[in-house]
C-alpha cells in the first residue's frame, strides 16, 4: 500500500515475518508504533515483571531508533495491562527511566488478557519522526 513505509529493525525482524505485521510504521513525519511486548528476539515472554516492562520499552526505543526518532519524540502512549493494581507503578517506575519532561499524552487500559499468557502489559504509541 502506499503511502506509508514499514518499520523493522533488526531485533524484531522476527515479529514481521512470523506475525505479519510490522512493528511500526512511518507515514510521513509521523511514526505508529505497533503493541510493543515484554518478549525477546525469539518471542519469549520474559518472565519475571521489572524485566518484562524494560524489554518492552527496549523493543519500542528499537523501532524508534530505526526511524531515527528518540524518546523525546514520542508524544502519545496506550498501554493496556492484565492487571492494572499491580503493575502500573513498577510501569512507571520503568517507564521514567526511558521518558523524561515533555511527558506524553497517555491512556492506560485494564484488560482480561493479552496474546500470550505471563504477559503484563503491551505498550503502543506515536512519534514525531526529526527533520
Amino acid at each position: 500500500m502506499a503511502g506509508f513505509e514499514p518499520i523493522v529493525p533488526a531485533g524484531l525482524k522476527q515479529l514481521y515475518e512470523t506475525r505479519s505485521h510490522a512493528p511500526g510504521v512511518r507515514v510521513n513525519n509521523l511514526l505508529f508504533i505497533s503493541g510493543m511486548l515484554g518478549r525477546d528476539s525469539d518471542l519469549n515472554v520474559i518472565a519475571e515483571p521489572e524485566a518484562q516492562l524494560v524489554q518492552m520499552f527496549e523493543n519500542m526505543g528499537m523501532v524508534l531508533a530505526e526511524a531515527g526518532c528518540a524518546w523525546s519524540d514520542v508524544f502519545e502512549l496506550t498501554g493496556y495491562f492484565v492487571n492494572w493494581q499491580r503493575d502500573y507503578p513498577l510501569f512507571l517506575e520503568v517507564r521514567n527511566r526511558y521518558i523524561r519532561e515533555p511527558h506524553p499524552a497517555m491512556t492506560m487500559i485494564g484488560i482480561a488478557e493479552l496474546a500470550r499468557p505471563g504477559l503484563i502489559c503491551e505498550l503502543k504509541g506515536s512519534a514525531v519522526i526529526p527533520g
